[in-house]
């Protein structure tokens, strides 16, 4: 237990991260390499689609405002909300299973979210409106106005939440945890609701969809937690099998992401009967 409740210092934080960056193989850095040479090539397509017009990149009108990028920034808040909430089961709600996770699926869920922003940024061409207007004049009937501030505060929330489990200051972990599970929650069934409410398309029209929004955010979550901590042992040279906490967490939460996908099954069919 002493080991799980030693406070690290900021000195020692520093540099575990920096040995870690150090000590990577080739194929972690040509990993890094990639990833980066993506995220420019992101951002140059996104500048470069403020720049031309987005009718001219992503084929968008006036009739027919919402391109493909909706669909990426969705895919990013949907996973980003869902490794919340699973990771909140172990260090918020205190089920043992689930403590091996919480670290990474944490970071997980910070890097998902502002991959979102980002998308959703360079979709209203213009963001730096978006959030002076947000605050000097917030439209409170507006379902959009809410998920944006309540994922910004969730957003806040994950970061805090994150440098208290790397310090490992377990209380003030815990209630950023539990805060950031809330708004995740209220933001993403207010985004289930902005396609609930609309009738463009029958599909996706219908009060259920908050609660399809949550279910199929958790589903995300934990395919995603499961594919990540497999290639993190695999990057870092580790036998995923030698952990046994983790092998027995990995499999609650395959075992949790069955179910989801039977839940989100069992919606799916009966919207299309």
């Amino acid at each position: 237990m002493d080991g799980h409740t030693k406070k690290l210092t900021l000195n020692e934080i520093e540099r575990g991260v920096t040995e870690r960056l150090l000590s990577g193989g080739v194929l972690y850095y040509l990993a890094l390499a990639i990833s980066g040479g993506l995220v420019v090539a992101a951002l140059v397509a996104g500048v470069h689609s403020m720049i031309v017009g987005h009718d001219h990149v992503y084929g968008v009108t006036r009739e027919v405002p919402w391109g493909i990028l909706i669909a990426t920034y969705v895919f990013f808040v949907v996973t980003s909300t869902g490794l919340c909430l699973v990771s909140s089961i172990g260090h918020v709600f205190g089920v043992e299973s689930y403590m091996p996770i919480a670290k990474r699926s944490v970071f997980l869920s910070i890097a998902t979210i502002l991959g979102g922003f980002f998308v959703i940024a360079f979709e209203i061409k213009l963001p730096w409106r978006m959030a002076i207007y947000n605050v000097i004049s917030p439209n409170i009937t507006s379902n959009i106005w809410w998920m944006g501030t309540l994922y910004g505060v969730y957003l806040v929330l994950m970061i805090f939440e994150f440098a208290f489990l790397n310090l490992n200051m377990h209380k003030p972990a815990v209630a950023c945890g539990f805060g950031g599970s809330i708004a995740g929650i209220a933001a993403h069934s207010n985004l289930g609701a902005v396609f609930g409410l609309l009738m463009g398309r029958g599909f996706w029209h219908g009060p259920y969809m908050s609660i399809y929004f949550i279910a199929s955010a958790m589903m995300t979550g934990t395919a995603i937690i499961y594919l990540f901590h497999h290639l993190a042992y695999k990057v870092n040279g580790q036998q995923l099998s030698a952990d046994k906490p983790m092998m027995e967490s990995l499999d609650v939460v395959r075992r949790l992401g069955i179910l989801l996908i039977c839940v989100i099954m069992f919606f799916t069919i009966w919207k299309m009967v």
